[in-house]
């Protein structure tokens, strides 16, 4: 078996930007290896205006990540996130041609500076030969791990019963707030939903739930009688995605819808306080595809569309412009479930 050729995946850290990454370089067959942007102080702290400041970039990181610029070039970089732009911009100057350097998000720079921007469509970037924006985010929910999570976690959700319904809780964010009262009012639909289909209930929450907001949320569950994955082992989050009968998120996350909606399932979002035009924008793209619909009181209904896969559109639009370049591409990898 031939090893599939490395892509570096460049970020912060931050969990959402770096599965980004990840999830881009592996639909478009690579092998990512995760590469977490360390700048030192005041460089990290400085805004996008200042990004020219960094001047020769190596001089500005961590001994571990000046070793990573002392090569070999892999042939493809996906970067996410602030930090990773003025990395992501150095590679593709001293590369010299050797790396296909992908930035995920609105970079805040032109857009020339890269060999592709893979913006979502909500941040609104000016169009370009080398944008391409779609709907959501790059996300690890593709097909052959969507498949691989069934076959894993089918016989523990099974034995829930049937119907059974994912419910995907994030947390606050500069958009949005999590809170006691749209807790309860999230978990007042799920028990109608219940009680008229009796649904069984499987919930996840996230780093960003906080713990005041985790105890609330296991009262709930618990006089629900649904299942909550207690944050030990594997995340069962695809697990939830592929097997479930339908599936619950909250508003606050793009990543979270968009993973949900590559499942092709029946998709609710419940209504957290706040929100923000881009975010509106997106739930309104997947409300008029016919994937998502609001979670107030609305019962458990089925409903299909085709899968959401913009993670490999984006691949694709890759593995063509690295191809048109001369880059010898890796096997595409298999899309079947």
């Amino acid at each position: 078996m031939v090893d599939k050729p490395v892509a570096w995946a460049i970020s912060g850290g931050a969990r959402g930007m770096e599965n980004q990454c990840l999830a881009l370089a592996e639909a478009a067959g690579f092998a990512p290896v995760p590469l977490r942007v360390a700048a030192k102080a005041p460089w990290r702290w400085l805004p996008e205006m200042a990004w020219s400041l960094w001047g020769k970039v190596p001089s500005r990181l961590s001994a571990e990540n000046r070793q990573m610029l002392d090569g070999p070039w892999p042939d493809l970089v996906v970067a996410c996130g602030r930090q990773s732009v003025p990395l992501a911009i150095h590679i593709k100057r001293v590369s010299e041609g050797r790396t296909f350097v992908v930035q995920c998000q609105d970079p805040r720079v032109t857009p020339a500076l890269f060999d592709l921007v893979v913006p979502p469509d909500h941040d609104n970037v000016t169009p370009a030969q080398n944008v391409l924006s779609i709907i959501g985010s790059p996300n690890l929910a593709l097909p052959w791990r969507l498949a691989e999570a069934s076959g894993k976690w089918a016989s523990k959700f099974d034995a829930l019963g049937r119907p059974f319904v994912a419910v995907a809780i994030g947390g606050s964010s500069s958009a949005y707030r999590l809170n006691r009262s749209s807790i309860d009012e999230l978990f007042r639909c799920l028990e109608k939903m219940q009680t008229e289909s009796g649904a069984r209930l499987a919930i996840t929450t996230s780093r960003r739930t906080g713990p005041d907001n985790e105890e609330l949320i296991q009262a709930h569950a618990k006089r629900l009688g649904a299942w909550v994955w207690d944050g030990s082992g594997d995340s069962p989050i695809l697990g939830l995605y592929a097997c479930a009968d339908a599936i619950v998120v909250t508003e606050d996350s793009v990543n979270m819808a968009a993973e949900a909606a590559a499942s092709g399932k029946p998709l609710y979002v419940a209504e957290l306080d706040g929100g923000s035009e881009k975010f509106d924008h997106f739930h309104d793209v997947l409300k008029a595809r016919g994937i998502a619909r609001s979670l107030t009181h609305a019962p458990l209904e089925a409903w299909s569309y085709p899968p959401l896969t913009e993670t490999l559109r984006a691949a694709q639009e890759i593995r063509q412009r690295m191809s048109d370049r001369g880059f010898a591409l890796p096997a595409e990898p298999q899309t079947g479930h």
